[in-house]
């Protein structure tokens, strides 16, 4: 074997093994990209994140992030289970207050590391919205909801775009069955969110689908919820307190992978910024034999 890379999985967005999104966490020196690609197909998760050193002196590591069929500039669930590994492995030591600060394709993403169990905390890029010219009920037909039931809808980015519809409540949300065909053709990742949830300590459910990428339903989206955050903030779907709002998501239940987002957008209405941050467990350690 010409090369040997340290490997493991990580469920983020969860404490509990098994649950949540998993990324393989990958140290990526002397791999190349081609390679790194064929990594994350081999892996069949939704995205695999190479550990690389920081371009900048001021930073502590670049992050190389992949699906199974393309590189992304950045990723929510990677982000988070990079972090977990460099702060669980000693591989970074922070100061009093201080925040990891990772180089990632959409820019430098500060992660923020409180709590025991760590909730690492991402600010993601400022959000971009653009309208999205597709009818709402043609949005609803491609889930198998009814005319009506999808209530808005925009194309969001906080560093990677997806196209967002809100479901008009919990008990709609709960009927949804996705057309594969139909949402291979958005651009962008779908993304389906409404007010309300399944667990009485939670305010939003989301799901969320990226076809093109090689993804069928990813199981819990830090990047489609910061734009969900940035989305709420922006329409007024809660009220903001000195600014900000801040909520815990679901998302994954209807797979078998549960898993908890707690989002924030600070800065309403005029300077949104999404926060995004999990929990995170290593599940699997190994060496790859390349």
């Amino acid at each position: 074997m010409s090369h040997r890379a340290t490997i493991r999985h990580v469920d983020a967005f969860t404490s509990t093994p098994l649950e949540g999104n998993p990324a393989a966490v990958v140290d990526g020196e002397g791999i190349d990209s081609a390679t790194m690609q064929r990594i994350a197909l081999n892996q069949h998760l939704s995205e695999t994140v190479f550990l690389l050193p920081a371009e900048s002196p001021d930073n502590h590591a670049r992050l190389r992030i992949f699906t199974p069929g393309a590189e992304l500039p950045f990723a929510g669930h990677p982000t988070i289970a990079a972090s977990h590994i460099l702060i669980t492995e000693a591989r970074v030591s922070l100061g009093e207050g201080e925040a990891l600060r990772l180089e990632t394709g959409a820019g430098l993403i500060p992660v923020d590391v409180a709590g025991d169990p760590p909730v690492y905390t991402m600010t993601q890029a400022p959000p971009e919205f653009r309208p999205y010219n597709v009818p709402l009920d043609e949005i609803a037909a491609w889930v198998g909801l009814a005319a009506g039931e999808i209530v808005r809808a925009e194309e969001v980015s906080t560093g990677l775009g997806w196209t967002l519809a809100q479901v008009a409540s919990l008990e709609v949300m709960m009927r949804v069955v996705p057309d594969m065909q139909a949402l291979s053709r958005v651009q962008h990742g779908m993304a389906l969110f409404c007010l309300g949830a399944s667990e009485p300590d939670v305010q939003v459910h989301a799901r969320a689908w990226v076809l093109g990428a090689g993804v069928f339903e990813d199981p819990v989206t830090g990047s489609a919820n910061g734009c969900i955050a940035a989305f709420i903030a922006k329409h007024g779907l809660m009220e903001p307190r000195d600014g900000q709002i801040s909520y815990v998501a679901e998302q994954g239940a209807e797979i078998g992978q549960p898993g908890r987002v707690y989002a924030r957008a600070t800065g309403v209405p005029d300077d949104i910024r999404a926060h995004v941050g999990g929990h995170a467990v290593t599940v699997l350690r190994g060496e790859l034999l390349l």
